[in-house]
């Protein structure tokens, strides 16, 4: 999973890069790998002592400006979401500057879907479930709406794929701001709700500024400010969040991991993820919820209370499902 940051100048976007790196000094040129934070990994760790532990991950990638130049806008396609890092800390033209963006990716999207329709219409294909798909695309972005606001089912979705639109991505926006933003954020959620984009306020000189306290010392200080938890870590959640993806969880000695899931995915799908072979010879899988599993760590009692099921390919998966893949080679 790729999430590009994006926005104008001066918003704060190298800096919340810097953030997230732990680090004044990270080269924003390059991508950076950051860990998922799941309790839930944690405790499983602390019960096997494993020799490896796994989060999921999430890459971000700094957007250089202009973010819609030929060349940032080839790195924003090939993102699996795109983060609009909005000034709301100095000038407070963070709602100004999500128009402004919004449109410019509006406009990107419609250059590329009406030349796909001229070269259809040049080959005699103007009445192809493709040609309908893009006319309906056309018409949503030339309303100046984002095709995340569409009605798109499943094969209109799979036409529009290859053309990477910009505006068919999860957006979400961080109002780079302090405690108050500069200016009433009102507007700002008022266009992320009619975009169907998320809205995370982070104040991204202070998380860079976080990132200089000792670790041991960052949660004490973090709950005398008041708060639960980073901006980062909200950040984080969010934009895994924004994917629609669960996670499902493997344990053991050898290792203890995470898995992200599309949600809705099944039990040989999760296998599939694991490794190819699980998948061809699929028998079961053991399920334990790990909300049962931290209740009473202990697969033989779990057992005895008929708390660990033996599900079938077709099972939909839950989000921190325990699983054991049986298989046949």
């Amino acid at each position: 999973m790729r999430i590009a940051l994006a926005g104008p100048p001066g918003g704060g976007r190298t800096t919340l890069f810097r953030a997230l790196a732990g680090s004044r000094s990270a080269d924003s040129s390059s991508p950076l790998t950051v860990q998922v934070p799941d309790a839930r990994v944690d405790f499983l760790a602390e019960i096997w002592h494993p020799r490896k532990i796994v989060h999921t991950s999430i890459v971000f990638t700094d957007t250089p400006s202009p973010a819609f130049s030929p060349k940032s806008l080839a790195d924003l396609r090939d993102a699996s979401v795109i983060a609009l890092v909005l000034d709301n800390y100095a000038c407070g033209t963070a709602a100004a500057d999500f128009l402004e963006c919004e449109s410019e990716m509006i406009i990107a999207d419609l250059s590329v879907i009406e030349k796909r329709m001229e070269r259809l219409t040049k080959e005699g294909r103007s009445k192809t479930l493709e040609a309908k798909v893009l006319e309906e695309a056309s018409s949503l972005l030339s309303d100046g709406k984002a095709l995340r606001t569409g009605a798109f089912d499943q094969d209109a979705l799979v036409i529009l794929s290859p053309f990477a639109p910009l505006t068919l991505k999860p957006l979400f926006v961080v109002s780079n701001r302090a405690d108050a933003p500069l200016s009433d954020e009102a507007p700002l959620l008022e266009h992320c709700g009619k975009a169907s984009a998320k809205c995370f306020p982070v104040n991204a000189a202070f998380e860079l500024e976080l990132t200089e306290i000792p670790e041991d010392e960052r949660e004490d200080f973090l709950e005398s400010m008041g708060y639960s938890e980073t901006g980062l870590t909200r950040l984080v959640k969010g934009a895994f969040e924004a994917l629609d993806l669960i996670v499902f969880l493997t344990m053991g000695h050898d290792e203890v991991r995470a898995w992200p899931l599309a949600r809705g995915s099944s039990a040989v799908e999760a296998a599939g993820r694991i490794h190819t072979d699980l998948a061809r010879g699929f028998i079961r899988a053991q399920v334990v919820p790990y909300a049962d599993f931290q209740a009473c760590p202990d697969m033989q009692k779990l057992k005895e209370r008929n708390l660990v099921r033996l599900e079938g390919r077709d099972y939909v998966v839950g989000d921190g499902d325990i699983l054991e893949i049986r298989f046949s080679v």
